[in-house]
């Protein structure tokens, strides 16, 4: 079957896209309505973890009610899977971050003494165990986030390097010929 998505923001930039998201990242087929109103106090971006939660929890009663399990049972057990989830994320997104450190300082090593890092505290194992699932998809996003800077400043340096490659290939000037060659005027003071 072939089914039509879309979302209305009414307003809220962005806000109708997170909901339309959690429907098909949920394989629900149907509707959700997030209504929100202006208490006072500027939420910034936090807003849309706020229509983001309310959704999930519209959607996890309606599989409650249509399955016969009970939602915070529902709820429990998807959190358990997320948080599995997010875990072997963030440990390979660790393992990738400290490969591309590497990388980064071989790659400034080359053109930087050796003694310089990439400027990364040592690796140290995360226990992620002990953090709630709310901190571990901030940490993911942060993960992220340090993968792109790192990737960017490997570019950089690969960049110096090329840049410095080609300043070497070419000759310095003495070197070169002129077109108007210099010759030797000798000294006619000298003789008289």
């Amino acid at each position: 079957p072939v089914f039509d998505t879309g979302h209305d923001d009414d307003g809220e930039k962005f806000g109708g896209k997170t909901l339309e998201k959690g429907l098909v990242t949920g394989n629900v087929v149907g509707a959700v309505v997030v209504a929100r109103w202006y208490g006072g106090v500027m939420l910034g971006p936090v807003r849309f973890d706020h229509i983001k939660n309310c959704a999930s929890e519209a959607i996890a009663a309606w599989r409650a009610a249509t399955s016969g399990r009970p939602a915070k049972q529902l709820k429990v057990h998807k959190d358990v899977e997320k948080r599995e989830e997010l875990i072997a994320i963030l440990t390979e997104r660790d393992q990738s971050i400290t490969i591309l450190r590497g990388l980064l300082a071989e790659k400034k090593g080359q053109r930087a003494s050796s003694s310089q890092t990439a400027g990364g505290s040592p690796a140290k194992a995360s226990n992620y165990m002990a953090l709630p699932l709310a901190a571990l998809e901030k940490l993911e996003n942060v993960r992220d986030a340090t993968i792109g800077w790192i990737l960017k400043e490997i570019e950089k340096a690969e960049n110096a390097q090329t840049v410095q490659k080609d300043a070497e290939t070419v000759s310095p000037a003495s070197e070169k010929p002129s077109l108007f060659p210099t010759t030797p005027v000798p000294n006619r003071d000298a003789g008289s």
